[in-house]
C-alpha cells in the first residue's frame, strides 16, 4: 500500500462517508452493534482479503491517501481501495 492508510467507512441508511486513520480511529468513533462487526473480525476478515467488506450497514474499504513530494505541485489525492 502507497501512502497512509485511510479506512473509508460508508454508511448504507444515510449515504454518508466517513475517514479513519486506522481501525481503532474508526471504533472509537462506532461501536461494533453500530457497524454490526467488531474490530477483530473485521482485521480477520482483511487478513484473508483486500476486498471491502459489507453488511446490511455499511461498506468499510481500506486504502491509501497519497500525498504530494516535497516540491512537487501535486495536489495530494485519495486512493482507494487497496486491491
Amino acid at each position: 500500500m502507497e501512502g497512509k492508510r485511510v479506512i473509508h467507512l460508508e454508511l448504507k441508511q444515510t449515504g454518508e462517508h466517513r475517514y479513519f486513520s486506522s481501525p481503532s480511529a474508526l471504533y472509537n468513533t462506532f461501536s461494533k452493534e453500530e457497524l454490526r462487526i467488531a474490530r477483530q473480525s473485521l482485521l480477520n476478515y482483511w487478513q484473508r482479503t483486500s476486498a471491502p467488506y459489507e453488511n446490511a450497514v455499511c461498506i468499510i474499504r481500506k486504502g491509501a491517501l497519497k500525498q504530494k513530494n516535497q516540491g512537487s505541485r501535486e495536489n495530494k489525492t485519495l486512493l482507494y481501495p487497496d486491491f
